[in-house]
């Protein structure tokens, strides 16, 4: 019997009400940890950061990807939130990100890559593409800009780990 008949006119309303929002619901916040600090980034938290627009392209399996995508710098993103110290030079160097999306997939970056006194790469964390929201269902996007393919490019943000290479004696 569909499930109609089942339910009253208001209950199948409300029904529909919230099967309709779904996709409008907030994203879970990205959970941030330096090994001692556990910080979650919300959507709200990044936008809240100045924002940036990069025009990339970059192949793909499915082809060549052109987009311009606005979001926060992922340097930004670390130093505001005290993941990473900018004054400690020496101790960038020694310093790695590991950034992982929903489905797993894991990206190493180094600290002294996007700090803007050594490697100033413009690496971000992107919640729009070509001026409107990325959907849900994609979630918050790692944009590696200047790649020539898109394997660095991470599709919904879960978690970036700040790690440090320990010292040899």
């Amino acid at each position: 019997m569909p499930l109609r008949r089942h339910l009253k006119a208001p209950a199948l309303v409300a029904l529909v009400a919230f099967a309709g929002s779904l996709p409008c619901m907030a994203r879970e916040p990205i959970a941030m940890s330096d090994g001692v600090t556990m910080a979650p980034l919300s959507e709200k938290a990044l936008r809240a950061l100045p924002a940036t627009t990069l025009d990339v392209s970059f192949l793909t399996s499915k082809g060549q990807e052109q987009a311009r995508y606005t979001g926060a710098l992922l340097w930004s993103v670390l130093t505001a939130n005290k993941m990473l110290d900018p004054d400690a030079h020496k101790g960038l160097l020694r310093r790695f990100l590991v950034v992982t999306g929903r489905d797993g997939y894991t990206l190493v970056l180094s600290a002294g890559e996007i700090a803007p006194e050594l490697g100033a790469r413009q690496i971000m964390i992107a919640y729009e593409r070509d001026g409107a929201a990325l959907p849900p269902d994609k979630g918050l996007r790692l944009i590696v800009p200047g790649d020539a393919r898109g394997a660095r490019s991470v599709v919904d943000v879960t978690r970036i780990d700040v790690k440090t290479v320990e010292q040899t004696p």
